[in-house]
């Protein structure tokens, strides 16, 4: 008699945005507690896939922006390259940027500032890099 086995495959620790947001390598927000400015999907044409969502936050407790730079569908769980950058008028500019299996995402004081930002994902089955990038400043205070 033969026995059938079915395996599911899940992404291994498959990272949410709310986690994004508290943890420490990501807006380091531990409170949870944002708004959403913005949302845009990042979309490979080349094979008609998602590969991540950029989102740009803002927390009042702690008077920061945050870029969070997602990898889902296919993408999630699959390290490449992540970037998630943001630029406050008038300060350093912040990057988080590597070989991410699930986000890249940065943050940084800006009351009373204004700010642009940037996430990027390199495709994951060949083709370049995707990305959205402001070029106006914008949320000014």
């Amino acid at each position: 008699m033969l026995a059938s086995l079915a395996l599911t495959a899940s992404p291994a620790s498959a990272h949410t945005l709310r986690e994004a947001v508290v943890s420490g390598s990501g807006c380091g927000w531990p409170n949870g507690s944002y708004q959403q400015l913005t949302r845009e999907d990042l979309w490979d044409d080349r094979n008609n896939m998602p590969l991540g969502e950029v989102y740009v936050l803002w927390s009042s407790s702690y008077q920061e922006n945050c870029v969070v730079t997602l990898r889902v569908g296919r993408a999630d769980g699959v390290a490449g390259y992540t970037e998630a950058v943001l630029e406050r008028q008038g300060r350093p500019t912040l990057r988080d940027e590597g070989n991410y299996a699930h986000y890249a995402a940065v943050s940084g004081y800006a009351a009373g500032t204004c700010i642009r930002w940037t996430g990027s994902i390199k495709a994951i089955y060949g083709g370049g890099i995707y990305g959205t990038t402001t070029t106006q400043w914008r949320y000014c205070d």
